[in-house]
């Protein structure tokens, strides 16, 4: 029998339903750098990482967090009618700074109008007991939800990817975040080089393991000026086909708890940038792929734990957020 009801739990309806209306994340840009950029830890960075192909849609070089944020919500009001608003700093590290230096950096963006919480994309290994204790603090005044690049759940692809971080760093990082109560979701890829398919369940099963509140799931994207862009064009990496990447993100949903909150099943880089695939740059059509095949497996998010459909449809909540109605 096909069941009716949410497949997977959804970002967009979680936040509508806690804050009462459509909640948009605004990307800003503080000026951050990498540990495994600036030499601390590595050079290069990632296998896969050209930073201008993430820049946030408000980023002017050497403009102000006020002027940016200006900027992106003059778009976003454009398009939509917006009032409520999520800063989110994805540029690099973002918690790979002076202590004293980020919390003023967080609390200006959570003074300015329409700001109801605060998204921090963040590495593993750049959450010191001072840093975290800001972040704790952070997160008694309002909704903060850390974002740990993880990635895989195997140290021999952090190698390759030269991430300089470990699987034992992520499983600590998180449990770290979630003792301070602070919400904490993880990105992960798939399609990394070497990795099978049993692989990346593996990387499903320890964020399940983990207690995780949220994951944002991606596609390994192809693009300009990076070490993975000289693989592919010497033969050295195939790209997944649109088909095997919705078999591999639904096979990673069925095996994700149904509290987990699905904070993006596609990722993307302009078209400028992208070198493959070619599908991964319409990422509405992606999702609504793996929304159809859902649908047509009647497969939910956490059905391959045996968790029955009726759970995925109960509410939950999040440290400091209000109090949920999803």
């Amino acid at each position: 029998m096909v069941v009716a009801g949410q497949r997977y739990r959804k970002l967009n309806t979680f936040l509508r339903s806690t804050f009462g209306e459509k909640v948009y994340r605004v990307g800003l840009s503080g000026g951050f750098s990498c540990p495994n950029r600036d030499g601390s830890k590595g050079s290069g960075g990632c296998l896969f990482c050209n930073p201008a192909s993430s820049e946030p849609l408000g980023f002017i070089p050497g403009a102000s967090l006020s002027e940016q944020f200006a900027k992106s919500v003059q778009y976003i009001n454009w398009r939509h009618s917006a009032e409520k608003f999520i800063a989110f700093f994805q540029d690099y590290t973002t918690t790979y700074a002076d202590v004293s230096d980020l919390e003023a950096m967080f609390r200006e963006v959570l003074s300015f109008p329409g700001v109801v919480g605060l998204a921090l994309g963040t590495r593993p290994d750049c959450l010191s007991d001072e840093i975290l204790s800001v972040l704790e603090r952070i997160a008694k005044d309002t909704f903060l939800w850390v974002e740990l690049g993880i990635q895989s759940a195997h140290d021999k692809t952090l190698t390759l990817l030269n991430r300089c971080h470990t699987v034992a760093e992520s499983i600590w990082a998180i449990a770290a975040l979630q003792a301070r109560h602070i919400a904490v979701s993880g990105h992960v890829i798939l399609g990394l080089p070497g990795e099978s398919s049993e692989d990346m369940l593996a990387t499903a099963r320890l964020l399940a393991e983990t207690g995780i509140q949220g994951v944002k799931i991606h596609n390994l994207h192809v693009v300009e000026d990076t070490v993975l862009a000289k693989m592919y064009r010497r033969g050295e990496y195939e790209a997944l086909t649109l088909q095997e990447y919705i078999d591999l993100a639904i096979t990673f949903l069925e095996h994700l708890p149904p509290s987990v909150i699905i904070q993006r099943l596609s990722g993307e880089a302009p078209r400028r940038f992208t070198v493959a695939p070619d599908w991964s740059v319409n990422k509405l059509a992606v999702v609504n792929a793996i929304a159809r095949e859902l649908e047509a497996r009647n497969s939910w998010q956490g059905k391959g734990l045996g968790t029955p459909f009726a759970e995925l449809q109960a509410p939950v909540s999040l440290p400091g957020t209000p109090t949920s109605k999803y």
